[in-house]
C-alpha cells in the first residue's frame, strides 16, 4: 500500500506538471471535500489527483496544470488556495505536515484571527527579535509588516 501511495506522485508527473497541496480535514468530511474538489476541478478546468492518508485526514491533492501555458500556474495556485480554504471551512487546517512557508502565508488569515497571529509573532519575537530567520515566511506580509520594517531599519 505504501509503495502505491509513494508511486502516485511519479505517475502523476508522467501525465502533466502538478502542484502538490497539503491540508487536513476531519475524516468525517472526506466525502464532502472530495465532491467539492471535483466540482472546483470542473470550475477551474484543471484535473486533480487526490492522494492522501485518509485515516488521519491529511490530504495531498495534486492539481495538474501546464507550466508552459501562460496563466495556468496562476490558475493552479488560485485553485489550490480554494482547496485549502475548504479544508479550514470544514474544520481542518491549512497544513498537516508540510508547513506554511511562502505559499500559504497569506492564507493564514483564513485560519487565524488577528490576535492569534499576534500571539504567534510574539513568540517569534522572543527567539528571533531582529526577524532575521525567514522574515517573509509563515506570517502574512500585512500582519508582519511592522516587525519586518523594524528589523530592516536596524540593519
Amino acid at each position: 500500500i505504501w509503495l502505491g501511495r509513494k508511486s502516485a506522485f511519479g505517475a502523476m508527473g508522467q501525465i502533466n506538471d502538478y502542484m502538490c497541496l497539503d491540508g487536513t480535514i476531519p475524516v468525517s468530511s472526506l466525502p464532502f471535500v472530495l465532491k467539492r474538489i471535483e466540482e472546483m476541478s470542473d470550475q477551474f478546468g484543471l484535473k486533480v489527483g487526490n492522494v492522501f492518508h485518509a485515516g488521519d485526514g491529511n490530504m495531498h491533492p495534486l492539481i495538474l496544470f501546464d507550466a508552459n501555458k501562460p496563466g495556468d500556474l496562476e490558475l493552479c495556485e488560485e485553485f489550490g488556495a480554494e482547496i485549502l480554504k475548504l479544508c479550514v471551512e470544514v474544520g481542518g487546517c491549512l497544513t498537516g505536515e508540510h508547513g506554511v512557508g511562502i505559499e500559504k502565508r497569506d492564507l493564514m488569515h483564513v485560519q487565524y484571527a488577528y490576535d492569534d497571529l499576534e500571539a504567534q509573532m510574539a513568540v517569534k519575537d522572543v527567539f528571533d527579535p531582529a526577524w532575521l530567520l525567514n522574515p517573509a515566511k509563515v506570517f502574512p506580509l500585512d500582519a508582519s509588516e511592522t516587525r519586518r520594517a523594524v528589523a530592516l531599519a536596524a540593519e
